[in-house]
């Protein structure tokens, strides 16, 4: 047993020399770099972190901290109480239950990810050039959370179709079959309203005249305007940052609707808030905090040779804000 630690630590010891040669620096200038240490200079840092990468190098675990980089959004664009929000504590959380190191980079700072090694990405991100830029980094773990870059990241995610299906399932079932939508214009808002049509198309009705959506981007008091004028009975809001919360503010507020006896509301969970709104709020749950919990499982594993999609399944959580109605016309 011990001849075979000592092999082990010379092999190891053996790359640490020659990602050292490569970058021409000292074995321990590269071990400090490993750990992230602040002492070494940006250019030295950048130049062993090439070096190591071009040899395929990977610091051994035992004797030092995981080091994994948070990549998410600059704290102007999440809102409190927000997915983004909420998703970056679980993960933190996970990450801190495991003694990782953690390395909290925003979408604005994303050629930060050169100046340090990590074992590991976790993604909670949406800017087509951070995308990118993480598409070229090659040989290390990175973990996303939509299906949309499956054949880049490891992804563990709520599949957008099923979930808007589930929302058209459980609308239709209260008999609504005028429904709106507010979503996002994303991959993951685009696939949960052909979700919910599917769900009307497999009940017979005529999704394209039934269904009215509105893009997030369209201003929400026009947005509530349109669907109160178009007789719509049930509005789902798709986002996760609270949209929900000014939609439901001004239809009973401004046009002096109220929800749920004339407009019935779903969105999506805000824990601590959608129970305490008036009237409490029916909500479609997304599991952040096993999403986090699996995100750090998966990119601290030692086998990475092939990508891992993990869907995760979604939930309702009924309240007061969706009405049945008296009849399916």
């Amino acid at each position: 047993m011990a001849r075979a630690k000592k092999r082990g630590n010379t092999a190891s010891g053996n790359m640490l020399s020659q990602v050292a040669s490569r970058a021409d620096v000292s074995a321990g200038t590269v071990s400090r770099v490993f750990n992230n240490s602040k002492l070494i200079p940006a250019e030295t840092r950048m130049r062993v972190i090439a070096a190591a990468r071009a040899l395929g190098f990977r610091p051994r675990i035992g004797v030092r901290r995981k080091q994994i980089a948070l990549i998410t959004e600059p704290p102007w664009k999440t809102v409190m109480g927000g997915y983004v929000n909420t998703l970056t504590q679980y993960i933190c959380y996970a990450l801190s239950r495991v003694n990782a190191g953690i390395t909290i980079i925003t979408e604005d700072r994303i050629d930060d990810i050169t100046d340090s090694w990590f074992d590991g990405i976790v993604g909670i991100a949406w800017e087509s050039a951070t995308i990118g830029r993480l598409q070229k980094i090659k040989k290390i773990p990175i973990v996303w959370f939509s299906d949309n870059y499956a054949d880049s990241f490891h992804v563990i995610y709520p599949d957008a179709v099923a979930t808007g299906r589930m929302a058209g399932e459980y609308l239709l079932e209260k008999g609504h079959t005028k429904i709106a939508v507010i979503h996002e214009t994303d991959y993951t808002g685009t696939g949960r309203v052909n979700g919910l049509k599917k769900a009307m198309e497999k009940r017979g009705i005529d999704a394209a005249r039934r269904c009215r959506t509105f893009p997030d981007t369209m201003p929400l008091h026009l947005s509530v305007k349109q669907l109160i004028d178009d007789g719509c009975t049930a509005v789902w809001v798709t986002g996760e940052d609270m949209n929900v919360l000014e939609v439901n503010w001004l239809i009973q507020e401004l046009a002096g609707k109220r929800v749920p006896d004339d407009i019935s509301l779903l969105g999506f969970e805000n824990p601590g808030i959608s129970e305490f709104m008036r009237p409490s709020l029916t909500t479609i749950a997304t599991p952040l905090k096993d999403m986090a919990e699996k995100a750090v499982e998966v990119v601290l594993q030692d086998n990475h040779e092939s990508l891992v999609k993990i869907e995760m399944p979604v939930t309702i959580i009924e309240r007061t804000s969706v009405k049945r109605l008296g009849s399916t016309k």
